[in-house]
């Protein structure tokens, strides 16, 4: 079975809206949280900014490393999470690898193609505005 989802609104930092291939997600550590994460194909590794991690209470004990970007470079700590994907009687949790960027970011948290991509055969229907998600068998 394959789940199916819109494209999301979303306002950018300078106030206009764009429509998205953002997913609803639960990311689950010591607390959960309810957000939205842009599929990203271009990312080697899932991001989130750091006030996330802090809220979910990651472990942020590993050593500092560069993250590289469209932006440029900034610090991040390599981590793992839990999140959880899932619409009508689809659901799946798994821990994937993520990069914290350290510093004062905003973003909405991106899903990389380590861990995420991997899991699933995914379409992005730009035309139709849809992004369907086809767990891989293993």
């Amino acid at each position: 079975m394959s789940i199916t989802f819109r494209y999301k609104t979303v306002k950018r930092p300078d106030g206009s809206l764009i429509k998205t291939p953002s997913i609803p997600v639960l990311l689950k550590e010591k607390e959960v949280v309810d957000t939205l994460a842009l599929l990203d194909s271009g990312a080697d590794i899932s991001a989130i900014p750091k006030n996330f991690a802090d809220t979910l209470g990651l472990d942020l004990s590993g050593e500092k490393s560069p993250a590289f970007g469209i932006g440029g470079t900034v610090d991040a700590i390599d981590t793992t999470m839990s999140i959880n994907v899932s619409k009508g009687h689809e659901n799946y949790n798994f821990r994937i690898p993520v990069k914290v960027i350290l510093g004062q970011y905003d973003f909405p948290m991106l899903l990389g193609r380590a861990g995420f991509f991997d899991r699933f055969r995914i379409t992005f229907d730009q035309d139709q505005e849809k992004i369907s998600l086809k767990k891989v068998t293993e």
